[in-house]
């Protein structure tokens, strides 16, 4: 390798090894919406999954299959599962066989901000929105439990809009409770956080998620408003924390299958600086010689010479001067586009008009290809005469 590749390549390594750097020292914060609870970024749940850890004890079981999956296995499973994330779409077969599971007795509470359009159609809920008109004013999520509000609201600065939950019908039916709402200068707005009775058990719907983040329960005392809701949640039976439907649970991938285990880490490591040592040393471009392609050969002229030689050969002059006759009536139908089936008085005229040609010298074409037709056997002298009178023609066109 040259000296000057050398020099090349080591400013290269240089440039990116001080962007690594550069990198690893700027501590930026990651906005991410991931809600896994081994995330520790503000929009994780390491922090609420680890303060319901505390308050449930063993009763908290995690679960990082779908429910769906878990319930199969177990069917005679019972308690309450929780899942949350920006959005909770469980699918038809999977939330058919939560609320199967719920009639039986058990609670399910679901933290989204949006769920599925038959989940709604069964608690006869509907979705919509909050908005706050006046954008300079806080906005405060509370519960409705005597012993959890005011103090114990959660409170967020300029909040222009937030999902809701609404009933179908004017009226409330008797299976619904109201456990949280926004309230703005303690106006009662819109309904967040609500129980309804199915079967035998409890669902339970809170329209904004981003209660369990860490960014919320470490906030003031915000921790009050997260364990408030937590204490909805019967402590006596077991509680199923299900990790498999956040944001940051499907983008973990490969990689972090290798980091997580030394041994792969360290292989992965070996593997980056073999590839690196090669370019250093094997890198040195190398290729066979490219042969080189002759272009094709016009052979046209050399094909026409060869029939040529062939008719002249064999003293087919008439056949020779017949296909001049074709070709020239071609140009006069195609280049010249006329309609040499018309009257020869008139087509004469017209070609002459066409090619700017004397009528006269029109005139004796026309005769000596009449000729041509007529006789039997023709001179190559016949022949050359034609072809002459043939390109004045077509010259005086051109």
């Amino acid at each position: 390798m040259r000296l000057k590749d050398k020099i090349i390549i080591g400013l290269m390594l240089l440039f990116l090894f001080l962007i690594v750097v550069s990198e690893s020292s700027q501590q930026r914060i990651n906005w991410y919406p991931s809600f896994a609870v081994t995330h520790k970024i503000p929009f994780g749940s390491y922090v609420a999954y680890h303060e319901a850890k505390q308050l449930f004890g063993d009763q908290l079981q995690k679960v990082n299959i779908s429910a769906y999956v878990f319930l199969d296995k177990h069917p005679d499973t019972k308690g309450t599962f929780v899942l949350y994330n920006s959005e909770v779409v469980l699918g038809k077969t999977a939330l058919h066989s939560l609320l199967n599971w719920v009639k039986k007795g058990n609670n399910l509470l679901i933290a989204s901000q949006k769920f599925d359009d038959e989940l709604l159609d069964s608690l006869e809920l509907r979705r919509g929105y909050y908005f706050n008109h006046e954008f300079d004013k806080k906005l405060v999520l509370t519960l409705d439990h005597p012993n959890l509000k005011p103090k114990d609201s959660i409170i967020f600065d300029k909040l222009y809009s937030a999902p809701v939950l609404r009933i179908k019908d004017s009226v409330a039916p008797e299976n619904f409770k109201k456990l949280g709402h926004f309230v703005d200068n303690d106006t009662l707005q819109n309904i967040n956080f609500i129980d309804v009775t199915y079967g035998k058990g409890h669902v339970m719907l809170h329209s904004f998620p981003y209660v369990f983040t860490n960014y919320f329960v470490l906030k003031s005392n915000n921790w009050a408003y997260y364990t408030g809701l937590l204490s909805y949640i019967n402590l006596k039976r077991p509680v199923y924390w299900t990790t498999n439907v956040q944001n940051g649970a499907t983008a973990q991938g490969i990689f972090k299958y290798i980091i997580e285990n030394p041994g792969f880490l360290w292989a992965y490591r070996l593997l980056f600086a073999g590839l690196l040592l090669y370019i250093l040393f094997e890198g040195k471009r190398k290729q066979r010689a490219i042969p080189v392609v002759q272009p094709p050969k016009n052979e046209t002229l050399a094909f026409t010479k060869t029939i040529a030689d062939m008719y002249i050969e064999n003293k087919e002059h008439k056949q020779i001067a017949l296909l001049h006759i074709k070709h020239f009536m071609d140009y006069v139908r195609h280049r010249l586009h006329l309609d040499i089936r018309q009257n020869s008085t008139k087509l004469k005229q017209q070609i002459a008009q066409k090619t700017k040609s004397d009528l006269i010298d029109v005139e004796r074409l026309f005769d000596l290809i009449e000729g041509v037709q007529n006789q039997q056997n023709i001179k190559p002298e016949t022949v050359l005469e034609l072809e002459k009178q043939i390109e004045k023609i077509k010259r005086r066109e051109s």
